[in-house]
């Protein structure tokens, strides 16, 4: 006892007899199908700008980012050669004593004149 029901134009249904339904073709014709392909074509241009965008915004971040780090890395290394500057003198302090030199008791100089040899 199957009961097909149908939608008809008729207003009431009838069981055991198909009836001719209503009719939901979507016709598409020459314009609207140039609509569409210019709407997706419109679609897929937004896309493409919106990603090459993104890709731009973050080229300029990772550049910024390596500019930065390459003033880092000279500090860094400006920073190294002061810290070893300062270690030396910290060992040349630490490391010489203060009571090594004695008092001389007699000065000896050295004549600067040469001495005549007689041979003139």
């Amino acid at each position: 006892m199957d009961r097909i029901v149908a939608v008809s134009r008729r207003s009431r249904n009838v069981t055991q007899k198909r009836n001719k339904t209503v009719s939901r073709d979507v016709v598409i014709g020459p314009t609207a199908i140039k609509f569409v392909a210019i709407v997706i074509c419109a679609v897929l241009a937004l896309v493409y700008l919106t990603q090459s965008t993104a890709g731009a915004n973050r080229s300029i971040k990772v550049r910024g980012l390596e500019t930065k780090r390459g003033q880092l890395l000279l500090e860094k290394e400006r920073l190294e050669v002061e810290q070893t500057r300062l270690k030396s003198l910290k060992e040349i302090d630490g490391g010489v004593e203060k009571n090594v030199m004695e008092p001389m008791s007699s000065v000896e100089h050295i004549n600067a004149h040469p001495i005549a040899t007689g041979s003139n």
